[in-house]
């Protein structure tokens, strides 16, 4: 576990929350404040015990929701650092996609019903575009969050190692985000829950060193298919 020395270098560690029962029943959240469950303490107890084991971080941020807060929780005791909040690190706003059961969206609304599922089932070579979610947010003003947040931590925290405790929206596409990647397309990452994804700022240029890794939750690794975002 060794800080950083050279400031031409600044690490991000970006850390999912841990479980919460929205996960285990495939719904998505979104910007519900929803908490950790029994399984997420048991999880973010384990991050926490791991990152103080492996990583001198330095500051510690987190998305204001609760099941991010709750988690960060357990890395502020055992890292003796502050939580730092910071809007930026706030899960995609789904929009009519927040808190919904398929089931209830076919009902409810079988077009978005029928373009969701198509863009989740297209092969490779006919992926349609993006379906437009009611209520979701725009991807122009993802980007410039993803970039805000970018921004600070390489001006307020070069030479440091940050940590942030975030949601799988946000944090698969921070790193497609800094891939180039065609946000009209799928995400093709997938994070799971209480997962250590690092990448590393060499003046200014990212270069992803870990994604997805949760060999300390010894779960086993799902398999992964097109979501909606």
């Amino acid at each position: 576990m060794q800080p950083l020395t050279n400031n031409f270098y600044t690490r991000l560690l970006l850390l999912r929350h841990a479980q919460t029962n929205h996960n285990t029943q495939g719904l998505i959240s979104g910007r519900s404040d929803v908490p950790i469950n029994e399984r997420g303490h048991e999880q973010a107890k384990l991050l926490a015990n791991r990152i103080k084991e492996q990583y001198a971080v330095d500051i510690l941020y987190c998305s204001p929701l609760q099941r991010a807060r709750q988690t960060a929780q357990y890395l502020s005791q055992a890292l003796n650092l502050p939580i730092i909040i910071n809007n930026d690190l706030t899960e995609y706003g789904f929009g009519e996609l927040s808190d919904a059961d398929r089931n209830d969206l076919e009902e409810s609304n079988p077009a978005l019903f029928k373009q969701i599922q198509e863009w989740e089932e297209a092969p490779a070579d006919q992926r349609p575009q993006r379906p437009q979610i009611p209520g979701m947010e725009p991807i122009d003003e993802f980007k410039h969050r993803i970039q805000a947040f970018t921004n600070k931590i390489l001006k307020d925290h070069s030479g440091k190692i940050v940590a942030a405790v975030s949601h799988g929206g946000f944090i698969k596409s921070f790193f497609y985000y800094h891939v180039g990647g065609d946000f009209s397309r799928y995400v093709p990452f997938w994070v799971d829950n209480t997962s250590v994804s690092i990448i590393d700022f060499y003046k200014g240029n990212p270069v992803i060193r870990l994604f997805n890794d949760i060999s300390h939750t010894k779960e086993e690794l799902e398999l992964g298919a097109p979501r909606i975002l």
